[in-house]
């Protein structure tokens, strides 16, 4: 039996051998590309990653405060919008009536004046074609008369002509 555990120990020491340099090179190794630094930096990036997180959280969580805030109030003032906005409509639409009156008074009153001013033109034509008229029918009048009685003729001449020469210059 001692051989088989001759060969249980020398194969425990050569296990034990093979893991010590095994282990020897894991520590070199782990020297070599600073494992420990890396294994720091990491722990610092994760640190860093959360301490960000929580900052990142904290303002996120205060500006969904600020919102939530700012939307308790949004149907009051969209309430005194629609109220405003209303009473513009209602000044600008009386604003608009009162205009449309004025203008309409205008109107009338320059409507009245230009009837006013178109019957004074029609009198005046109706008179100047009535004074052409009468003036139309008395020279036919004289013509007539001077036709009938010749006479007539000279005594107008004479008549004119003395009143001319009772004009003074």
């Amino acid at each position: 039996m001692e051989s088989i555990s001759e060969i249980i120990n020398y194969i425990g020491r050569t296990n034990l051998f093979n893991f010590v340099i095994f282990l020897a090179i894991i520590i070199f190794v782990c020297k070599k590309i600073n494992v420990t630094g890396k294994l720091e930096a990491a722990k610092k990036d994760v640190v860093n990653n959360i301490e960000n997180s929580k900052t990142a959280k904290s303002d996120s969580e205060s500006t969904l405060k600020a919102i939530e805030e700012s939307v308790a109030h949004i149907e009051e003032e969209i309430d005194e919008i629609i109220k405003k906005a209303e009473e513009n409509a209602r000044m600008v639409g009386g604003k608009i009536l009162e205009d449309a009156e004025k203008s309409v008074e205008n109107i009338k009153y320059n409507s009245k004046k230009t009837a006013d001013a178109r019957a004074g033109l029609i009198r005046n034509d109706i008179m100047r074609r009535a004074s052409a008229a009468s003036v139309d029918v008395a020279k036919n009048h004289i013509i007539n008369e001077l036709r009938n009685n010749p006479e007539l003729h000279n005594k107008l001449i004479d008549e004119s002509v003395d009143a001319i020469n009772g004009v003074k210059i």
